[in-house]
């Protein structure tokens, strides 16, 4: 759902493009119309200032002033009896992705009910970078983002993910050979941060592809681009997803695997950690033959797997929760196939600059 954002947005600005006569006028005077629909959505008028900028690659961007310099966004939304918790932090979910910068809860019934009322700072407090509640009366919550750009930018709050979920998985592997049931929960706990870094990142980007400045201020050449990161992003967040998956099995593993068993599964882990920070290295460095070189380097993964489920074949009898230890093997490789997949979304950023070399 979260991808389908930045891509609806992109597909509407591709079917909204029209071709324009140039026309001569006077001496030396060039004249283009604009269209109509356009003018009547940006909500301009004859005498309107418009700021024309003249881009890399010689096109021309033509940005109203509301673009520009927008207001701040604010919306309000009704909480009814029947809003259970989930509805309620899928909805104040739902306009932080939109870019809303104020959001306003308000009761139908004049009254906003305990649990509902700790739904919302739970999502705040665990789901929302830089949001705040400043406002709180019996029937109004109202929350507020405080962060922006320049204090977090989208390539920071991509590496930070990267670095939480590695280390989660480093440390679920550290649980499941001491049989550390405190330190897998802490793991699983930890994937709250990476959403939250998630968030942030798609709303931003969401902004991004509805204001040109923006999107040029974060790094960004083009809306299409706004693809490649959410491919990056929801890779990491499902990478942290399997490690917090690890530290769960973890859990319920009675005792210690054996040595030569958890060398072998620790040996597939550090593989599937080394591609994944190569592959966040090359998106975020725009490192094309990095990235080339790591699609070809996950598949190695399948052949570690392999010789370890050998290995449970001749201890099967030592583990009453063999199932789990092979789910494992699962989570381990989804890690490393989530981290081609960003391999491949640098590969996607980077081929017109390989192509312009050339």
């Amino acid at each position: 759902m979260r991808i389908n954002i930045c891509k609806s947005i992109l597909i509407a600005n591709l079917e909204s493009n029209e071709v324009r006569k140039i026309q001569y006028t006077g001496k030396s005077t060039y004249i283009l119309s604009l269209p109509k629909k356009w003018i009547n959505e940006m909500r301009l008028k004859a005498g309107d200032s418009v700021t024309i900028m003249r881009e890399a690659n010689h096109s021309l961007s033509i940005i109203p002033y509301s673009v520009r310099n927008p207001p701040s966004a604010e919306t309000l939304s009704f909480i009814s009896n029947e809003d259970g918790e989930n509805t309620i932090k899928r909805k104040v979910i739902s306009m932080y992705l939109k870019g809303f910068n104020i959001i306003t809860l308000k009761s139908k019934t004049n009254r906003i009910y305990p649990m509902q009322r700790e739904a919302v700072r739970e999502v705040v407090r665990r789901n929302l970078v830089g949001t705040e509640i400043i406002a709180e009366s019996s029937d109004i919550i109202t929350l507020q983002v405080l962060s922006n750009l320049n204090e977090l930018s989208i390539k920071t709050a991509v590496r930070r993910m990267f670095l939480i979920g590695s280390s989660m998985q480093k440390d679920s592997m550290v649980a499941l050979f001491e049989n550390n049931k405190d330190l897998a929960m802490t793991v699983i706990k930890s994937d709250d941060e990476v959403d939250r870094f998630s968030l942030y990142v798609l709303r931003n980007l969401v902004v991004a592809t509805q204001n040109e400045r923006i999107l040029k201020e974060i790094g960004l050449k083009t809306p299409a681009d706004c693809l490649s990161y959410n491919v990056a992003v929801k890779s990491i967040e499902r990478i942290a997803d399997h490690a917090s998956g690890i530290a769960a099995k973890a859990i319920k593993i009675d005792g210690r695997l054996s040595k030569r068993l958890f060398d072998k599964i620790e040996e597939m882990s550090k593989l599937s950690l080394v591609i994944l920070n190569d592959s966040v290295e090359a998106f975020l460095r725009k490192d094309y033959y990095l990235a080339d070189g790591i699609v070809d380097k996950s598949t190695t993964i399948r052949t570690i797997e392999d010789e370890i489920l050998e290995i449970l074949e001749s201890e099967k009898n030592s583990y009453s929760n063999l199932a789990d230890v092979k789910l494992i093997l699962e989570d381990i490789r989804r890690t490393a196939e989530y981290s081609s997949d960003i391999a491949e979304a640098a590969l996607n950023q980077t081929i017109e600059e390989i192509i312009e070399l050339k």
